[in-house]
């Protein structure tokens, strides 16, 4: 059973650099700014760049659910009911992880790209485009808020020592996530690889897992020292 754990926490990981390449699609070209959500770029920008996107965030999304099956399984190991339940939380917030990378990666862009394409304005083009993201805005947040109520269980089994792993974890998170992006932005700046610092925080959500996977490996290794 342990190993089946281990299996699914990679499993999860490996949908989360799915997440992470469909962010290189959107963010990686010639003269995107990544700081923009309605970049004037999008025009010359091919289509296939926002579906394929849009179908690694799908599938990012379903391996994802194996690595939250494996951290819910820990939660259940070491922590109470209330806790437990926080967790599931969570799993609400994978599941809604497809939706939220479409609409914040190629929604915008496709919306855009179709104003255009028909007839419309740039400024028609923006301004829809910032309407829209009005609508969907309070989608977005409580699914992205769902999400990181793995994080917080997570830190409290960390830090609380529940886990039995180093507190030094901590890192293996969204917190190494974002000082991974720092210093990717800072080593590439001026270059088109900088907007996939971006990208760092979708690789963030699959570190969980590993910390996951590092928990249920020491489990393992206890068990055949015990056995």
């Amino acid at each position: 059973m342990k190993e089946n754990h281990k299996r699914n926490a990679i499993t999860g990981f490996v949908g989360a650099v799915l997440f992470m390449i469909g962010d290189c699609l959107l963010y990686v070209y010639p003269g995107r700014d990544a700081h923009m959500d309605i970049d004037p770029v999008f025009a010359e920008m091919p289509v296939w760049r926002f579906t394929a996107s849009a179908f690694l965030g799908f599938f990012g999304m379903a391996l994802m659910l194996f690595g939250f099956q494996s951290l819910y399984q820990m939660t259940k190991k070491v922590c109470g009911a209330i806790m437990q339940k926080i967790m599931l939380i969570g799993g609400a917030g994978v599941g809604g992880t497809a939706f939220a990378h479409f609409n914040l990666g190629s929604l915008m862009p496709l919306t855009y790209k179709a104003i255009l394409s028909n007839g419309g304005s740039v400024d028609l083009a923006e301004k829809s485009c910032h309407t829209m993201a009005g609508w969907i805005t309070s989608i977005n947040l409580v699914i992205i808020i769902a999400l990181y109520i793995q994080f917080i269980v997570l830190g409290y089994m960390i830090i609380s020592k529940k886990s039995g792993l180093s507190r030094w974890y901590i890192l293996v998170s969204p917190i190494g996530a974002i000082a991974l992006g720092i210093l990717w932005s800072v080593i590439f700046k001026g270059t088109v690889l900088e907007g996939a610092w971006g990208a760092c925080e979708s690789l963030g959500e699959g570190y969980m897992y590993i910390t996951a996977w590092a928990y249920w490996k020491k489990q393992t290794a206890e068990g055949d020292e015990n056995g």
